[in-house]
């Protein structure tokens, strides 16, 4: 009987390394056509098998990856664990999810648990406040981990940090109403402190100090009722105020219900852009502008870059930010 082949005898056949065969293996998106088509032609060719069982071993663990996150509550949060789960399932490991509810304390007992049924790998999107001394639990464990959406552990080196680009969002949502004539545009939602807030509001702060716009940015809260209120606030106490970009779309659909009890129309004298661009943007009345955030796609690149890890040792990149598209609707169109 002849020897089995490996994953570095098709690597070497195809002329790609081992991480790039294992992304192939992975189904990953970011392999080029070309690439991936040698890599199969190569797996063909010498008959290759993947060993799952030696991988298992390789990674002293079960085919499992643990996925703690920090709120299951949030769409956006949500919608990233689904879509993770489904990438995970797709090439035969299982999760298990856990909800930290922005206690640190939990998420910590959760990551624990994880680390108790032997997950190969773990993908975090920390609690506010989340400790150090979960992830050195983790990093203990000598186990992959890449931490997602927030930023809770500054060692990126050995953590890995995916997110979206928000600062681009603001930046294009403001781009958008400037380039309409707007020059006072409120920045709306979100709380002082935290990085997602901090980062979402970063390019709207930037281009309006590039536009020498002086920026009014409304902090507080990520509600819907706290669109709700802001709105009546602005049009009391700013009333020259022509949009605003808000931190999220509740926070939008919150200032659009609120916008005939402001004395404001959205869409003809008041223009709104949302930020995550959920479901209900399009079925709003008017239809509600917003940041794009490819959550899918995130969790996806997400998985193949902790199955390659697993798989192979190759570590992604320290830090990976995925692209925004603005979603322009008629909340901000100028007439």
């Amino acid at each position: 009987m002849g020897k089995r082949a490996t994953i570095r005898d098709v690597a070497d056949r195809a002329g790609v390394s081992k991480s790039t065969v294992s992304l192939v293996l992975h189904e990953s998106p970011l392999v080029r056509a070309e690439t991936k088509a040698k890599v199969t032609r190569a797996i063909r060719d010498l008959n290759y098998v993947r060993n799952r069982a030696a991988a298992a071993l390789r990674n002293a663990a079960t085919h499992r990856v643990g996925i703690v996150v920090n709120d299951l509550r949030t769409p956006f949060v949500a919608d990233f664990t689904a879509a993770a789960q489904a990438a995970l399932m797709a090439r035969g490991y299982a999760a298990l999810v856990a909800s930290s509810g922005e206690d640190p304390e939990t998420e910590d007992r959760a990551v624990r648990l994880m680390l108790e049924h032997d997950v190969a790998g773990l993908i975090v999107s920390p609690s506010r406040g989340a400790v150090p001394e979960m992830f050195d639990t983790v990093l203990a464990a000598s186990i992959p981990v890449i931490q997602v959406l927030r930023q809770g552990d500054a060692r990126v080196g050995r953590i890995p940090f995916q997110s979206m680009d928000y600062a681009i969002g603001s930046h294009l949502a403001a781009r958008h109403l400037l380039d309409q004539g707007l020059r006072r545009i409120a920045f709306v939602g979100g709380h002082t402190g935290h990085q997602i807030s901090r980062e979402r509001a970063l390019g709207f702060r930037d281009i309006m100090q590039v536009e020498r716009v002086k920026p009014l940015v409304l902090q507080g809260g990520s509600s819907r009722s706290f669109g709700y209120n802001t709105m009546l606030a602005l049009a009391a106490d700013h009333p020259d105020i022509q949009g605003a970009i808000c931190i999220n779309d509740a926070v939008a659909l919150g200032m659009q219900a609120a916008a005939g009890r402001a004395g404001r129309s959205v869409g003809r004298d008041f223009f709104l852009v949302g930020f995550d661009d959920t479901e209900d943007c399009a079925e709003a009345d008017p239809p509600l502008s917003s940041v794009r955030c490819d959550v899918a796609a995130l969790a996806a690149n997400c998985v193949a870059d902790l199955l390659v890890w697993i798989d192979t040792g190759t570590a992604p990149l320290e830090i990976s930010r995925h692209p925004v598209q603005l979603e322009i609707r008629a909340s901000s169109r100028v007439p």
